[in-house]
């Protein structure tokens, strides 16, 4: 299928690593252009001098607003057709292990930053016409995970942002949606495996067979995967596809709306 994403330009968050550089990666193949953002300049170099020009690294810390603002300034010098929401998650923590100082710089790694983005790109998507926002978020949105309070919380309040976005920004010709990814072999799974390990004393090799063994596919879901499902909510055949949280979990949540 022909995705109709040749020379659009959208920009990426976390695309250094884990699922937003497999996002970024699918999308260049698709011909797209990409803005790829992350805190760290040599890394976003690397990836850009590894897949070409039309990459263009940009280094930002989203948790600083001032940053935020200035990212916008810049992606608003573009006909930016879409964006990628997606930064490192909160750290694991259980709810009596963490400060409120955890839950403030929680708020503005998770939720903060996502809304002050958006809000400074819609008058741009707007006057062009339309556009994609997307916000990859945790399948915890819809079935909570020991040991992520912080995770659990505060993604569920960005899928309440996002469901209402959508009904605000539809008639414009913008989608707003979220893929909530399960266990994907990500580096963050790693940090969610590790802190489980510890709490129970097992070996980290066990503990991955304990979180495998609660989806249906009994494996850890493949980045490239989850990237051409994204890159198809970012493509203009999805303009039908809003206010969805789209789990992508090799079948974990047990829901019967998943």
């Amino acid at each position: 299928m022909d995705l109709a994403l040749k020379d659009r330009i959208i920009a990426v968050g976390g695309a250094t690593s884990g699922l937003g550089l497999a996002v970024a990666e699918r999308l260049l193949a698709e011909g797209a252009q990409v803005i790829g953002i992350a805190r760290g300049q040599d890394k976003l170099d690397a990836v850009a001098e590894r897949v070409g020009k039309t990459f263009t690294p940009y280094a930002a810390d989203l948790t600083d607003a001032t940053a935020v603002r200035n990212l916008a300034d810049y992606l608003n010098g573009f006909p930016l057709y879409g964006c990628v929401f997606n930064a490192g998650g909160p750290p694991t923590g259980r709810v009596e292990e963490l400060r409120m100082e955890d839950w403030d710089r929680a708020f503005a790694s998770t939720f903060r930053w996502k809304v002050q983005l958006t809000a400074a790109l819609l008058p741009g998507l707007r006057k062009r016409g339309g556009g994609r926002l997307l916000y990859l978020e945790s399948v915890s949105i819809k079935q909570p995970i020991d040991n992520l309070v912080l995770s659990n919380a505060l993604r569920a309040g960005v899928a309440g942002y996002v469901k209402t976005l959508s009904r605000e920004v539809g008639e414009a010709g913008i989608t707003a949606n979220i893929l909530a990814p399960g266990y994907h072999a990500t580096p963050r799974i790693t940090t969610v495996l590790e802190k489980s390990a510890d709490i129970q004393g097992l070996p980290l090799a066990e503990v991955e067979a304990q979180f495998t063994a609660e989806t249906a596919t009994k494996q850890l879901g493949v980045p490239a995967d989850f990237a051409a499902i994204a890159a198809m909510l970012l493509s203009p055949v999805a303009g039908y596809l809003t206010g969805q949280t789209i789990s992508v979990d090799g079948g974990l949540v047990r829901h019967i709306t998943g």
